[in-house]
């Protein structure tokens, strides 16, 4: 064994030696577009690197038998190399997507190959080291995907301003944002003068309405790289979302296998994938959601120290953003409830230092954002901002009916055109619900309230954004609930149920990759919907690929003509029988076993 990995730690270090020679020959230097010679010199060796040192560990879980022919299939990344070479010896024509597609073609294939291998080895591991395992698998594609994206995709949308907070806050240490405005020194990280300032006036000070938490613990990697230290943070927490939410699927004793599908397959998807790349604070905040609901996995005999912890993640939600703060509700239920009903006897004292561990972390850091919010606007409450500028445009509708058919199935701005092996969640809900945990009410209350509001909302479809911005943060739920609809239908060895899941999951990746390919087409407006009655930039690229045009199957909530309720709740009705025929078989087998 000891031989396998010197020989393969050497051979490694050739193949990088020989690309860092190929790609800096001197024709490769004169090449013109800056963007293609970054991706062949720089960002190729660095994903090159990442992906030896993470299948060197893979390697090291693996028995010698299956290690052997591991390593063996890693080395063909390396192909990538003269393929990139062999397009830009092509001259005019190339373009940097073209390149790109290329690229990331062999981190996609790089990253099955290295899930592949965790799978083999994920049951015999420990939980925690599994999580951490599948952590370092998808950071590679993470951060192989910033200097590509950064590239080619300007900041957009409400990612400049989020940036200018950050760069006040290194720069001139405080948060009135004028001079960066005044002086446009934003132009580092967006190519024009922004159209608008969001802020409110303060007397002669301009501050900011966004919210401050991902500022604030983005300020450091700003100050360190600019906005592709930013960008790198956001894959950061995208990797420690994964690892919580395998962990979250071992907690309520989904298997191995599934769980780990299910986490991977909810990390390398739309939307998250696609956030990874962008400056919002959703990512945090499903992180924080999921890290909450976990610290009271024990129900009534969690300890004072893990509510306390819970209680300060439910803290934080409101300091990356206001709507993900409705979460903090719901699971703040469950933590009162364990604190003021724990397992056992307990004296008066020891339920008051429950309940004080349960409570002061939260109100400590609710209570911090509504001081800032004072010396700020003179307003001693969470979310100031929004609350001054909410008579400028109207909030809610009232009609959830809408926003959730619009939030879950609108062609344009839905989740499940976008990554329809969501679908297969619906198939783990009831496996779930009957394991009656204290982890599925959290994350079931959680992510409940934040729905319902989003899908009152009058613009849930949050354009200028990539789509589902405003329901990533309750993501989670639905991440876990996807694994245990894989771990059921695994249960059930019946062959069109898993070839239906393998060919959701397999679209929802090609779309996850065209995503990442063309950064671009992820952006839509409500309003140009409407209008043009077009299907959005996804379904007019992938319809010239795919017959039938997969748009054809879904409505367009944000164009509400009556049919397209009647396919959104034929959408709904299909959902809920595939559901129950598959409890049904279940059931029928469970008889017969």
């Amino acid at each position: 064994m000891i031989r396998w990995r010197a020989r393969f730690a050497a051979l490694n270090a050739l193949a990088i030696v020989w690309t860092i020679f190929a790609v800096s020959r001197p024709w490769v230097g004169t090449i013109a577009e800056d963007p293609q010679r970054e991706l062949v010199q720089r960002t190729l060796l660095v994903a090159l690197v990442m992906a030896a040192i993470v299948s060197a560990i893979i390697s090291q879980l693996l028995p010698p038998a299956r290690c052997a022919g591991f390593i063996r299939r890693h080395y063909a990344i390396y192909a990538v190399t003269p393929v990139l070479l062999f397009l830009l010896s092509r001259g005019g024509g190339v373009t940097t997507q073209h390149l790109g597609a290329v690229y990331l073609l062999a981190v996609a294939a790089w990253t099955a190959h290295a899930l592949e291998g965790l799978w083999h080895a994920v049951a015999n591991l420990p939980d925690r080291r599994a999580a951490l395992t599948l952590a370092a698998v998808l950071l590679v594609p993470y951060l192989a995907l910033v200097p590509y994206h950064n590239s080619t995709m300007p900041t957009a949308s409400d990612e400049p301003h989020y940036l200018i907070i950050m760069q006040s806050l290194v720069a001139d240490h405080d948060l009135d944002l004028t001079n960066q405005y005044d002086s446009e020194s934003y132009r580092v990280f967006y190519p024009d003068r922004l159209p608008d300032r969001h802020v409110i006036q303060v007397g002669p000070w301009q501050y900011p309405i966004r919210d401050l938490g991902l500022p604030l613990v983005g300020a450091i990697p700003f100050a360190a790289a600019g906005r592709a230290g930013v960008v790198a943070l956001m894959g950061l927490v995208a990797a420690a979302l994964a690892a919580q939410l395998y962990l979250a699927c071992r907690d309520l004793r989904i298997s191995h296998r599934p769980a780990l599908v299910g986490a991977a397959l909810a990390c390398l998807t739309h939307p998250i994938l696609s956030y990874t790349t962008q400056i919002y604070p959703e990512l945090l905040a499903a992180l924080a959601f999921i890290s909450a609901a976990r610290l009271v996995r024990a129900g009534r005999g969690a300890t004072p120290l893990a509510l306390a912890g819970a209680a300060a993640c439910v803290g934080v939600l409101p300091w990356l953003s206001t709507r993900a703060a409705l979460i903090a509700l719901g699971v703040g239920l469950v933590i009162a409830y364990c604190a003021l009903r724990p397992l056992g006897p307990a004296s008066l004292a020891q339920r008051g230092y429950r309940v004080a561990a349960a409570a002061v972390p939260f109100f400590a850091l609710l209570a911090a954002l509504s001081f800032v919010n004072w010396r700020l606007f003179g307003l001693f409450m969470p979310g100031a901002a929004y609350y001054l500028v909410s008579d400028q445009q109207q909030v809610l509708t009232f009609a959830p009916q809408v926003g959730t058919l619009g939030l879950l199935f609108d062609r344009t701005f839905g989740l499940v055109p976008r990554a329809p092996i969501y679908l297969v969640a619906a198939l783990g809900v009831v496996h779930l619900w009957r394991r009656r945990s204290a982890l599925v009410v959290a994350l079931f209350l959680g992510w409940l309230v934040a729905f319902t509001f989003i899908a009152s909302i009058a613009y849930w479809w949050a354009d200028g954004a990539p789509p589902s911005r405003y329901i990533l943060a309750g993501l989670p739920f639905f991440a876990v609930l996807l694994a245990a609809g894989l771990e059921r239908l695994e249960s059930l060895h019946a062959v069109a149920w898993r070839a239906l899941g393998a060919g959701l999951g397999a679209f929802s990746l090609f779309i996850a990759y065209v995503f990442a390919v063309l950064p671009n087409i992820r952006y839509d407006l409500a309003v140009d919907i409407r209008l043009t009655e077009r299907d959005g930039q996804l379904f007019e690229f992938v319809g010239r690929l795919v017959r039938p045009d997969p748009a054809a199957a879904f409505p367009s909530i944000v164009r509400a003509t009556p049919m397209d309720y009647v396919i959104g709740t034929l959408w709904v009705l299909l959902v809920l029988a595939s559901a129950i025929a598959l409890e049904r078989m279940a059931a029928r087998r469970a008889v017969v076993g």
